[in-house]
């Protein structure tokens, strides 16, 4: 297709008094990663979510891949597009092989299909394939939100929304997740828009870093062209935090030598 991915064009979004998005207007490549950054209230959370219709935006549009989403209905839409969040929602009376195989049975995948599907897609986010058969409360927690992502990408979308993904891991599963997933998204030739409110996450795995500011976007470019470029001292306090933590760990542990 010509154009991109996905193109919002003077989206808004009010909650009573409160405009949650204020005439956003952004357009992602195909195979782009953007992070999108900000802080709590700035819009993140509900710009990612008018892409999938679970956000019906007040006045605007939105396009997935040349499509106006209003056009479009919902479920239609969204099996088109993988949707990862922080709770995972992994429905606990199935087994991690049933979660999995949820859209492609309600797009009448035959069973053949569904369980090389299913298999395909344990390997490519590195789990046993005996996990299939299990509970998804028999997984740590890294496990179930590999298990998530197995199942945003099931039924084959190009898109892929994340919101706060790897916010509920320890340190270590998280880097690790976020590393395979990077992986992923090149491998897979996928276009990626995250929600994170961790900048060292957003500059190790984006492309490009959309920064929000009370519904409204205020910085967008790749990490080090922003930080070389703004004069808003926020979005610059924002981007330097990694470099911050950094320095003061460094101090730490040189102190505790």
């Amino acid at each position: 297709m010509a154009g991109p991915a996905i193109e919002l064009s003077g989206v808004e979004k009010r909650y009573g008094a409160h405009a949650a998005l204020a005439g956003v207007s952004l357009a992602v490549a195909l195979g782009e990663f953007t992070a999108l950054v900000g802080g709590s209230g700035s819009g993140k959370t509900t710009l990612l979510k008018t892409i999938n219709r679970l956000v019906t935006p007040d006045a605007g549009s939105v396009r997935v891949l040349g499509d106006d989403v209003a056009e479009i209905e919902p479920y239609l839409l969204r099996r088109k597009i993988g949707y990862v969040f922080q709770e995972i929602g992994l429905f606990p009376h199935l087994s991690v092989a049933e979660n999995i195989a949820v859209t492609p049975k309600l797009m009448g995948w035959d069973r053949k299909r569904i369980d090389a599907r299913v298999a395909n897609l344990l390997g490519l986010v590195d789990l046993p394939l005996d996990v299939a058969a299990r509970a998804p409360a028999a997984l740590s927690g890294g496990q179930r939100q590999r298990v998530g992502v197995a199942r945003a990408l099931a039924a084959e979308p190009r898109l892929m929304l994340m919101d706060e993904p790897f916010g509920a891991l320890d340190p270590l599963t998280r880097d690790a997740l976020g590393a395979d997933y990077r992986a992923l998204h090149e491998r897979l030739g996928l276009t990626t828009v995250m929600v994170t409110h961790d900048m060292a996450e957003a500059v190790l795995l984006a492309d490009r870093i959309v920064v929000l500011r009370e519904g409204r976007i205020v910085a967008d470019g790749q990490p080090a062209e922003l930080l070389a470029q703004t004069h808003d001292e926020g979005v610059r306090a924002l981007l330097e935090a990694p470099k911050r933590q950094a320095e003061r760990l460094r101090a730490k542990l040189g102190g505790a030598a």
